[in-house]
């Protein structure tokens, strides 16, 4: 679930008993704190936003609440994604937990900027 109220986004993921709510200026930040918090018990929401080739543009995060993002491909263009679009199963080797997905999107700077 993902819901905006006043300038803040608040995302919510639950799977059977575990449950976690985060809120932030933007989608992606909280989910990225959703992630953090189920990552412990070996959950991994099989959604867009959670791939470790997948991250926004600050102008998405500050225009578009977060809720859209490039998927760097090893082609090389990117392609816009909503961050909650399901993952298939058979791209689930793409799912990252944040810090991974993080790095991932350092790296790629690092290389545009090269």
């Amino acid at each position: 679930m993902a819901v905006l109220s006043g300038s803040d986004y608040t995302v919510e993921i639950s799977c059977g008993p575990i449950s976690s709510r985060h809120t932030g200026w933007n989608l992606f930040t909280a989910l990225g704190q959703v992630r953090d918090e189920l990552e412990p018990h070996g959950l991994k929401p099989a959604i867009e936003g959670a791939c470790v080739d997948v991250y926004p543009s600050r102008m998405a995060l500050d225009m578009g609440g977060g809720r859209r993002a490039y998927r760097w491909s090893s082609a090389g263009r990117p392609v816009t994604v909503d961050i909650f679009d399901d993952v298939p199963p058979s791209d689930h080797a793409r799912l990252a937990d944040v810090r991974e997905q993080r790095t991932a999107h350092e790296r790629r700077r690092e290389t545009r900027n090269d």
